[in-house]
C-alpha cells in the first residue's frame, strides 16, 4: 500500500484489504474492514470502520477519513443471465391443444388465422414442461407481446412488454368494433363471422389507458361490448362504457352462459350470432335515474301521500318546521342569540318525544361533563342536583342520557373522523340525530388548488351525503361573518341571513332547513320578557314546514324554550316537568300558515 497524498492510499492488489474483512462479510464484493491506518490504535481495536467495494475498486474509512483505491484493476460488471425466450411454433397444434380446442368448440384454422401459436414452457410436471397456446399481440404485423394459456387455464405473460388490445390490427379503420373480455372469446366471434374483434389484454384487470394510443381510430366507431355477464364482467362493462362515452355503445346479453365461448359450446355458432344480433342492448347513461327506478317509492307516495313528519312540543314552531331524518338543518344568528341553546333543546325534544337517539360533536362545550349537566337540566326541567331531586330521579335521568345521547370526542377534528364515528353510532346505537356545534371547529381538508369556500362546500357535501345515506337529521350550528352595523338603530348589528354565514353561500344552498335566531332589543316591549325570534328562511319541501317567523321565550332555569300567545309578546306557561318520568304528548297543530292578524309581519 502506497500513500498518494494526505488522505489517499493506493493498494497493491484489490485483495489487500480482504484479510481485514469483517467476519460476516467474507465472500462478499462489498464489505466492512479493519482500517490498517487507525484500526490498530487502542480505542479502535476490533472495529470495522472502513467500507470497500471490489466492483468499483474503491474504499473509505469513516473514522480517519482515508481513501483507498486498487491498482491494476479493471471493472467487470456482473452479467445478468437473460431468460431464454420460448420458441413459438405456428405449425400444427399438438394433441393436447387440439383436444382443448375441440372441447371449446373452436376450429384450429381460425386460431391459425389469428396467428395463435403454441410453445412448451418449463413447468412442475414429470417431464418438466407444459404446452401452452401462444397469443401473439401484433401491431402493423410486428409482435410486441405474447401471452400464454394452457388447457388447464394457467396464464403466463411476457415481462416488460407494452400492453395493448389483442388483435388491434383487425379493427383499425372498421366502422363497428366488437370487444371481448378474453382472447378465446375473440376467436369465437371471428369464427362466427365477425372480423373486427379485439380483446381486453388482461380481462377484468385491464386498465383502459391501453386504448389511449388508438383514440383517433375509435372516433365515431360503433362499439359492441361482448364481455362476460358475471358481476365482475358487468362492472368492467360499465367501465368500458364510460371510456367510450362519445361512441355509440351497445353490449351483448348472452342467451346461455356468461360469455361467447359458453354460448358456442351450448348452442353453436348460430346461437352466438343470435345473441349478438338480437340481444344487444344500449347501456343506460351512467348517473341517470328515471321514474322506473323510483316506482316503488313513487307508488307509496301515490297511494298514501307525503308522510307527515313530527314537530316538537313547542307551541308556534310545529307549523314552521317538521323534522324528517336524512335532512340538514343549519342554525345561525348573531352572537348571544341562543343558537346552541336552541339546538340542544331541539335535540333533547326529539330524543324524548320521538325516541331519536343523538350524537353530539360540540368541542366548544368544555368540559363535556358540564354539557351533559345542561342536557340533564333540559330533561328534568330544573337543575339536575341533589337539592332538587332524590337519587332515584337523578339515576333515571342519567340512564336516559347514557342510552340516548352520545358525544363525539373533540379529538375528532376532521369531517371524515366525525362522520366515521357517527356511522358507527348509527349501526351500534341507532342514532337518528347528529348535532355539530359549531361548524368552525371542523378542520378544513387539504385540497390542492382549492380556496376555503370550495373546501367548505366539500365538507358540507360530505355531511349531506351522510344524512341521505343513513337517514340521520343533521343539525349544524354555524356562526355568521362579522356583523354589519347599519341596522335599525345606530351601532346595532343587522340581522344576518343564511348567505351571511362565514365562509360560503353553500350553507344556504345545501341545507333543507335554514334558521336564523335573533334576540330582541332589551327595551322593546319593556314590560314583557326578553324574546328570541326564530326566522325560518328556507324550507326545501312543503311537507317539511314553511317560511315564517315566531317569537319564543327562553327559560334559563331549565334551558327550555316556551311559545308565545297570539300577540307574539306574552309567554305561555313554562313547562318545567320532568321529561324523564313520562313522555309529553306532542301537540297536534294544524299544518297551515299562521293568522296574519296575530303574527307580526317581516
Amino acid at each position: 500500500m502506497k500513500q498518494k497524498d494526505s488522505t489517499t492510499w493506493q493498494l497493491d492488489s484489490i485483495d489487500e484489504l480482504r484479510p481485514r474483512c469483517k467476519a460476516s462479510d467474507k465472500g462478499k464484493k462489498k464489505y466492512r474492514f479493519h482500517c490498517p491506518l487507525c484500526g490498530d490504535e487502542q480505542k479502535h481495536l476490533k472495529r470495522t470502520d472502513g467500507a470497500f467495494d471490489e466492483e468499483k475498486g474503491v474504499g473509505h474509512c469513516f473514522c480517519c477519513g482515508a481513501n483507498f483505491f486498487a491498482s491494476k484493476w479493471t471493472y467487470q460488471p456482473q452479467r445478468r443471465q437473460m431468460p431464454r425466450q420460448p420458441e413459438i411454433s405456428l405449425g400444427d397444434y399438438p394433441s393436447s391443444i387440439m383436444a382443448y380446442l375441440k372441447e371449446r368448440g373452436l376450429k384450429p384454422e381460425v386460431m391459425h388465422r389469428l396467428g395463435v401459436g403454441w410453445a412448451e414452457l418449463p413447468a412442475d410436471t414429470p417431464d418438466g414442461k407444459k404446452t401452452f397456446l401462444a397469443f401473439r399481440f401484433l401491431e402493423h404485423g410486428l409482435v410486441f407481446n405474447v401471452q400464454y394459456k394452457s388447457p388447464d387455464k394457467e396464464f403466463r405473460f411476457e415481462k416488460n412488454c407494452r400492453i395493448a388490445p389483442y388483435n388491434i390490427d383487425a379493427v383499425l379503420g372498421a366502422e363497428t368494433v366488437y370487444i371481448t373480455e378474453g382472447m378465446m372469446d375473440a376467436a369465437v366471434l371471428v369464427q362466427c363471422g365477425y372480423e373486427s374483434v379485439i380483446s381486453l389484454p388482461n380481462g377484468c384487470g385491464t386498465r383502459m389507458s391501453c386504448f389511449d394510443p388508438y383514440r383517433e381510430h375509435f372516433r365515431g366507431v360503433k362499439i359492441v361490448y361482448a364481455g362476460d355477464t358475471d358481476p365482475k364482467g358487468i362492472e368492467k362493462r360499465l367501465e368500458v362504457a364510460r371510456y367510450f362515452a362519445d361512441n355509440e355503445f351497445r353490449y351483448v346479453e348472452w342467451a346461455e352462459g356468461k360469455d361467447a365461448n359458453d354460448v358456442l359450446m351450448a348452442g353453436g355458432e348460430d346461437l352466438v350470432r343470435c345473441s349478438i344480433e338480437d340481444f344487444s342492448r344500449e347501456v343506460p347513461p351512467q348517473g341517470v335515474v328515471t321514474v322506473v327506478d323510483q316506482m316503488e317509492q313513487l307508488n307509496e307516495l301515490i297511494m298514501n301521500g307525503v308522510p307527515r313528519f313530527p314537530g316538537i312540543n313547542l307551541h308556534g314552531f310545529s307549523h314552521l318546521v317538521r323534522f324528517e331524518p336524512g335532512r340538514l338543518m343549519v342554525i345561525s344568528g348573531s352572537p348571544g342569540a341562543g343558537k346552541s341553546s336552541f339546538a340542544d333543546y331541539v335535540m333533547m325534544s326529539l330524543a324524548v318525544q320521538q325516541s331519536w337517539k343523538a350524537a353530539v360533536y360540540s368541542p366548544e362545550k368544555y368540559p363535556m361533563s358540564l354539557h351533559y349537566f345542561e342536557l340533564g337540566q333540559i330533561l328534568m326541567g330544573r337543575e339536575m342536583s341533589r337539592k332538587n331531586f332524590p337519587p332515584q330521579a337523578i339515576e333515571r335521568a342519567l340512564r336516559f342520557l347514557r342510552q340516548n345521547i352520545f358525544h363525539i370526542s373533540e379529538e375528532c377534528t376532521s369531517i371524515e373522523d366525525i362522520i366515521a364515528t357517527a356511522t358507527q353510532l348509527v349501526h351500534q346505537k341507532g342514532i337518528r340525530t347528529l348535532l355539530i356545534d359549531p361548524f368552525n371547529y371542523i378542520e378544513l381538508p387539504v385540497l390542492t388548488g382549492a380556496n376555503d369556500t370550495q373546501k367548505i362546500s366539500h365538507v358540507l357535501r360530505q355531511i349531506v351525503d351522510f344524512a341521505h345515506e343513513y337517514k340521520v337529521l343533521v343539525i349544524l350550528v354555524a356562526h355568521p361573518k362579522k356583523p354589519q352595523t347599519d341596522g335599525v338603530r345606530k351601532g346595532e348589528p343587522q340581522m344576518p341571513s343564511l348567505y351571511d354565514i362565514a365562509g360560503s353561500a353553500d350553507f344556504y344552498n345545501k341545507c333543507d332547513y335554514g334558521l336564523i335566531l335573533q334576540r330582541q332589543r332589551s327595551d322593546e316591549y319593556a314590560k314583557g320578557a326578553t324574546l328570541t325570534w326564530i326566522h325560518v328562511l328556507k324550507i326545501r319541501f312543503r311537507h317539511l314546514g314553511q317560511i315564517g317567523r315566531r317569537a319564543f321565550g327562553y327559560d334559563s332555569t331549565c334551558g327550555r324554550f316556551v311559545g308565545t300567545r297570539d300577540d307574539n309578546i306574552s309567554l305561555r306557561e313554562y313547562d318545567r316537568s320532568d321529561w324523564s318520568v313520562r313522555t309529553p304528548e306532542q301537540q297536534q297543530l294544524a299544518f297551515e300558515a299562521p293568522d296574519p292578524d296575530n303574527d307580526l309581519p317581516f
